[in-house]
């Protein structure tokens, strides 16, 4: 991973310094940013937000 320290997603620009973690699966982070830029959009609802942990 050197010398990057770190994680973006460009459509939500949600950003991590923890790269191992997201290598390992841990994206949770990346995937609430992305629902609530989509709820954001769509108005899709609170509660799939809510539920999302």
């Amino acid at each position: 991973m050197h010398p990057y320290t770190k994680v973006k997603d460009l459509r939500t620009n949600v950003e991590t310094l923890a790269t191992a973690e997201v290598l390992n699966g841990k994206i949770d982070l990346f995937i609430k940013a992305y629902l609530q830029q989509l709820n954001h959009a769509t108005s899709v609802g609170k509660e799939a937000l809510d539920n999302f942990k």
